[in-house]
């Protein structure tokens, strides 16, 4: 596809990123506690990026028919959830990253440093699942919508697949990575979307369908990411690159090599493209996302 064809994404992406933008700027977060810790939050909460958790969430309720208005909670939760894990992945102890998003990482401010960036996270953590609680559905639709959640964050996907990014074994296995990226990366993907599909109407075996499809996509989004961090430029990224090879870490393209991954990206992005434009529903900006990600830059 020509770079103009994917216009209307590029269109898509960034109203859902003014949409939720602007509702971040009103959260509860912002306007309550003590401490300096909503003011410190916001400074990675703010700093802007691709918004891709949100965007998805969004996507995946207007694709059911849904008014946006009724998933604005959960998309605000995965993107809080989602800088949470940005702020933690930063830190010394972990990828002891200097840029994130265009701007310093937040212990790298003079105001924060490494014990406040901490807090902030782990307060990002929590409100994250004070949002889902004021969804607008019925009590068990919102219990659902948070165990969906908190099974995402947890030991098993997020901090365990953040745990196997830290300690790789000496001779990875593409198993091995598959399952990492299924955990850092894919869950919150995955859980996105199906928390969109939700509050959109969607149930049963379209729900389990965009479940699996969203965990593909996941995998196509980490694998377009290592892709970057091998070819990448930093002012393109927001964030330094080449730092998995520096650090020693493993993915498929330190494993396949580049073009291998290139050629593997391209075939998971027809492969997603055509499962999400095969659903009932209207999932174009899905489909297109899905077809956009081997060519971004960012």
């Amino acid at each position: 596809m020509s770079a103009s064809e994917f216009d209307p994404l590029l269109s898509s992406l960034s109203a859902s990123a003014e949409w939720i933008g602007s509702a971040l700027g009103s959260a509860a977060l912002i306007q309550g506690g003590p401490s300096r810790l909503p003011s410190l939050a916001l400074h990675p909460l703010m700093a802007g990026g691709k918004r891709i958790r949100p965007f998805l969430v969004r996507a995946a309720c207007l694709a059911g028919g849904g008014d946006p208005a009724r998933c604005m909670h959960p998309a605000l939760a995965v993107e809080m959830l989602h800088t949470y894990s940005l702020i933690h992945d930063d830190l010394p102890c972990m990828d002891d990253d200097d840029l994130r998003r265009g701007l310093p990482t937040l212990h790298r401010l003079p105001e924060a440093g490494v014990a406040q960036a901490v807090l902030a996270g782990d307060r990002l953590l929590v409100e994250a699942f004070s949002e889902i609680l004021l969804s607008p559905f019925p009590p068990a639709l919102v219990a659902s919508m948070l165990l969906r959640l908190a099974r995402a964050a947890g030991a098993c996907f997020l901090v365990g697949g953040q745990h196997m990014d830290m300690h790789p074994p000496e001779v990875p296995a593409r198993r091995w990575i598959e399952e990492m990226i299924r955990g850092k990366t894919a869950a919150l993907i995955r859980t996105s979307l199906e928390l969109g599909a939700v509050c959109g109407g969607f149930a049963g075996e379209v729900l389990e369908e965009v479940s699996r499809l969203g965990d593909r996509l996941g995998f196509l989004f980490q694998l377009t990411d290592d892709i970057l961090d091998a070819c990448g430029n930093a002012g393109e990224m927001g964030k330094s690159v080449e730092k998995d090879s520096a650090l020693g870490k493993a993915n498929l393209v330190t494993v396949t090599g580049l073009d291998a991954a290139r050629a593997e990206a391209a075939l998971v992005a027809g492969e997603v493209a055509e499962g999400f434009a095969a659903l009932p529903g209207t999932w174009g900006d899905v489909v297109m996302l899905a077809r956009y990600l081997p060519s971004r830059r960012s």
